[in-house]
């Protein structure tokens, strides 16, 4: 007779396998889900020999989870991840905070103008796996520093199209539409998230408890692989023409990234997938699918470069672009000079 623990591993796998299956997309292969069901019951690998294996990390040199200083610059990336949750919920599954995790939103608005995107498997599995991802990064920041309402998000066609149109220089007709097929999609993708990296580097030489480093590093560290993935996506496709717009794809990129530069104003902090071969890493490749410095280290940016990048209006005071009514917290209503729309109850 099988035992009860084979029994619930078998049915955990077969949870597994149905639960994948979402909408009009296919079932994960069942060997995936039965490893990790294997992972789920037997604890991970290791720990031979004899006496359990020892899991946890060592005690912290300074015993202060979140320290006062660490909230505000913490509670700032909530702006950047709503606006991502936002547009990945949306793009995939036409649907988003309101209705997968409505508690996060703190009662802000929904955003405008998101919708679902017309996407090929490949991308609709990538946009689908950050999505959810995105609701994890919000739950565990607001876990560890509290939260901030979700401010007004425009994660319209139209303000999409007013980027590549700055980033071009000129008017593209018919407007840009991020949500028509896979390629514009990715190409939207490269316009915000990267920020999230920028914003993270920066972030952690300002705060000192343990939790909220080990949040932050966490956060880094998932955020740069969605960026990677995006940009290794693209960089394949580098070569090929945008469809109707006559620029290759490794020339859109290259403009959007000019364009934050610009916005920003504190120098070269972006690049995108091609660069002359003396700015690739150690002056030696001209392909770039990771945009970093000299040393090959994440470029890093401060709220207020940001807030100009974000705004697309070059200045942290002057809301507009994703934020039409600024975004919120203590930092970016500093500002404006408004109150900072903080929800300490959570």
């Amino acid at each position: 007779m099988a035992s009860p623990r084979i029994c619930c591993s078998a049915l955990l796998v077969l949870l597994l396998v149905s639960s994948c299956n979402a909408g009009d997309h296919p079932a994960c292969p069942a060997a995936w889900s039965a490893a990790v069901g294997a992972e789920l019951f037997h604890g991970g690998v290791g720990g031979g020999g004899g006496g359990e294996a020892q899991c946890s990390a060592a005690a912290p040199h300074t015993p202060v989870a979140v320290f006062a200083h660490d909230v505000d610059p913490v509670r700032f990336a909530l702006n950047l991840e709503f606006a991502e949750a936002e547009f990945f919920l949306h793009a995939a599954f036409g649907v988003g905070l309101d209705h997968l995790a409505p508690n996060l939103t703190l009662g802000g608005p929904p955003p405008v103008g998101a919708r679902k995107a017309g996407l090929d498997e490949l991308t609709w599995r990538v946009c689908a796996e950050f999505a959810y991802q995105e609701i994890g990064h919000l739950r565990a920041i607001q876990r560890t520093v509290g939260g901030i309402p979700r401010p007004l998000i425009d994660l319209s066609a139209h303000n999409f199209a007013k980027v590549m149109d700055e980033a071009v220089g000129y008017h593209l007709d018919p407007p840009f539409d991020p949500y028509a097929n896979s390629l514009n999609f990715l190409l939207a993708v490269y316009v915000i998230p990267y920020l999230g990296i920028n914003g993270y580097t920066g972030t952690n030489p300002l705060i000192d408890g343990y939790a909220t480093k080990r949040l932050v590093a966490g956060l880094l560290a998932v955020e740069s692989g969605q960026d990677a993935i995006v940009r290794g996506l693209l960089f394949e496709r580098r070569r090929e023409t945008v469809s109707p717009y006559g620029a290759t794809v490794a020339e859109l990129t290259d403009r959007v990234s000019a364009l934050r530069n610009k916005l920003g104003q504190c120098g070269v902090k972006d690049e995108g997938l091609i660069v002359p071969e003396q700015l690739g890493a150690e002056g030696k490749i001209c392909t770039n699918i990771l945009s970093a410095n000299v040393d090959s280290l994440s470029y890093s940016r401060t709220p207020a470069e940001l807030l100009r990048i974000l705004y697309l209006t070059g200045d942290e005071h002057v809301p507009g672009g994703f934020y039409p009514e600024g975004a919120n917290g203590r930092i970016a209503r500093m500002f404006l000079k408004k109150p900072p729309r903080i929800n300490h109850g959570v």
